[in-house]
């Protein structure tokens, strides 16, 4: 296994394309469908990466970026749809390392992860 990878994304063709593509590069993937589920996995083993789609349930929040910050040193990427969105800023200013916009592409995904899992 190359690393840990938890994806939060409401929409189900999103996750199952991303959960795919890392997995067939030997990543392990955990899927949650909101961001008020992110919590509790903060107690368990280290997650290496968080990818958010920023128009899912709870992920705006401040303080989920911040709890992400906070409980170990894993790298956060947002899912967006379209560029120059105020949240952004704020977001990078919370600890973001990335962007990664739609519609996706596969190569430059897996190649930013295995960047961030270094």
């Amino acid at each position: 296994m190359r690393g840990k990878i938890c994806i939060v994304d409401h929409d189900l063709a999103s996750r199952g394309f991303l959960r795919e593509c890392l997995e067939r590069e030997g990543y392990e993937v955990i899927i949650l469908d909101s961001g008020f589920q992110v919590k509790p996995l903060l107690n368990g083993e280290k997650v290496h990466i968080f990818i958010l789609n920023i128009d899912t349930p709870g992920v705006r929040e401040k303080s989920l970026l911040c709890e992400l910050k906070k409980a170990e040193p894993s790298r956060i990427l947002l899912i967006v749809s379209e560029r120059g969105n105020g949240f952004l800023k704020e977001a990078i200013d919370l600890g973001v390392y990335g962007f990664i916009y739609k519609p996706f592409n596969p190569t430059e995904i897996c190649t930013m992860v295995s960047h961030l899992v270094r």
